[in-house]
């Protein structure tokens, strides 16, 4: 199953690129990448960095209920755990995050898998927020014609059309993180009605994996402690939507350092169909599916396909690269090896 899931995400990601990377030019390309602003990159790359204190900060609420630890003391746990996500395939860093924090802080790797999850469910939640903010350009700029070139690159596609398909791809988004949501939330205020339902779920697979669910269960809905009091609650959606308030500000920083004229707006749309993007199964990074979303909306606006690839290139790199860079600073910092974390995490799988 892993090397099928590994092969689908490889085509995925090839198709993808091959749509973005058809009939580009590379010239034009580069000529528009080399013209970028580097101090304004360099204050961009800092903000967006910025950005992952700020999760540190939430998950400092998800976890105080287990144990209480300081944002900065999680903070290299965190960026550790995007790093392997942006360098492994299937969010693979989700679950080491969870390992290498159970190891060093001694906590439960399920409960601490739990907050993780919270973290995942509150950011599309956010996004979803977000996609209805940035979905608002339609109206507020004036359209550029009814048609535009679509990323097969010649065949033309009604604008009305792509409007309508971005919706029902937001809405199928929204559906999986509000149904994970209110399951959740069932666990914890539910619980006994919401653990026989998923019973009767998890009992149709074989008997190895009842035995897993069966085994971090309890653990996991601990990890869900902060669901319980309103007050953390809100807190958790506040530093929710401030990281990802300074991610959307980044994005537009990146279009004032590349000297592109980009609505806020539009900004905001990008962002959160180019996320809801990546969960599309791909290689690392979402590479692929990004480029192709990101691509695809700024060309529904009709800016050049150079233009629009060079942006969402380099902010695709600006959240790929320094977060890896930072993340294996810290794998050394802290003493840990790279290739057992990655064991580790197939052990977990078995």
């Amino acid at each position: 199953m892993k090397k099928v899931i590994f092969w689908i995400g490889l085509l995925v990601t090839a198709a993808c690129l091959y749509f973005v990377l058809r009939g580009l030019d590379f010239a034009r390309l580069w000529s528009i990448i080399a013209d970028i602003n580097i101090g304004l990159l360099a204050v961009t790359v800092a903000v967006y960095i910025g950005g992952y204190y700020i999760r540190a900060m939430r998950w400092h609420h998800l976890l105080k209920h287990i144990r209480p630890f300081k944002s900065a003391e999680l903070f290299p746990y965190l960026v550790m755990g995007f790093m392997f996500n942006n360098v492994l395939p299937a969010r693979a860093g989700e679950v080491i995050r969870a390992v290498i924090t159970g190891a060093k802080k001694k906590i439960s790797r399920s409960s601490t898998l739990a907050t993780i999850v919270i973290e995942r469910v509150c950011d599309g939640l956010v996004m979803i927020l977000y996609f209805i903010l940035g979905y608002q350009v339609f109206n507020v700029l004036h359209e550029t014609g009814q048609k535009v070139l679509s990323l097969e690159g010649g065949v033309e596609m009604e604008v009305s059309i792509f409007k309508n398909w971005l919706g029902v791809f937001a809405a199928a988004g929204s559906l999986i993180f509000v149904g994970v949501f209110i399951v959740m939330l069932f666990l914890i205020h539910k619980q006994q009605a919401t653990l026989k339902f998923l019973h009767r779920i998890v009992s149709i697979f074989p008997g190895k994996i009842v035995d897993i669910f069966n085994t971090i269960i309890d653990k996991f809905i601990e990890g869900l402690g902060v669901l319980k009091r309103n007050r953390d609650l809100f807190a958790v959606f506040f530093y929710s939507l401030a990281a990802w308030t300074v991610e959307v500000f980044t994005y537009w920083l990146m279009a004032k350092a590349m000297n592109i004229e980009v609505n806020f707006l539009l900004v905001c749309l990008i962002m959160a169909v180019a996320n809801f993007a990546i969960m599309v199964p791909s290689t690392a990074g979402g590479v692929g599916p990004f480029e192709f979303f990101g691509v695809g909306v700024m060309l529904l606006f009709a800016y050049p396909k150079e233009e629009a690839a060079a942006y969402i290139f380099l902010i695709h790199m600006m959240i790929l690269l320094p977060i890896i860079i930072l993340g294996f600073i810290f794998l050394f910092t802290e003493g840990l090896d790279f290739r057992k974390l990655i064991k580790a995490k197939e052990e977990k799988d078995v």
